[in-house]
């Protein structure tokens, strides 16, 4: 079974069409902390500030684990309000298409926490 949390609050992702209500709400959302999890396992997260949203892979809790790769080529640094209010910048190489990272969601709740393979990923 895989968890879902939209910004610290649980978010029912038992069933494909709970997922995609879930999904839908957070597209609604210019800003947002996800993170999607199997129970001692893989974790997926992504983070999202408006046009701007990566994603972070860890294998297992405490993984240093993988971030998305977008055009390495842009500068600087997009913005993201974490659940806890504090604010972290992160590279904009790292940003990719938000709709991309919502397939990657959907591909790792279909298959138990696979990280998705059609995102690039840097260790």
């Amino acid at each position: 079974m895989i968890e879902l949390l939209l910004n610290g609050g649980q978010v029912a992702a038992t069933t494909d069409e709970q997922l995609a209500s879930a999904l839908a709400l957070a597209a609604s959302m210019p800003q947002f902390e996800l993170w999607a999890s199997v129970p001692d396992g893989p974790t997926l997260c992504m983070l999202r500030n408006a046009e701007h949203a990566w994603l972070m892979y860890l294998h297992e809790p405490g993984d240093g684990g993988f971030h998305s790769c977008g055009n390495e080529h842009r500068a600087g640094n997009a913005y993201f309000r974490l659940d806890n209010g504090q604010v972290d910048g992160y590279p904009l190489a790292w940003c990719i298409d938000v709709e991309a990272c919502f397939a990657a969601i959907s591909f790792f709740h279909g298959n138990a926490g696979a990280r998705p393979d059609h995102i690039d990923w840097q260790s």
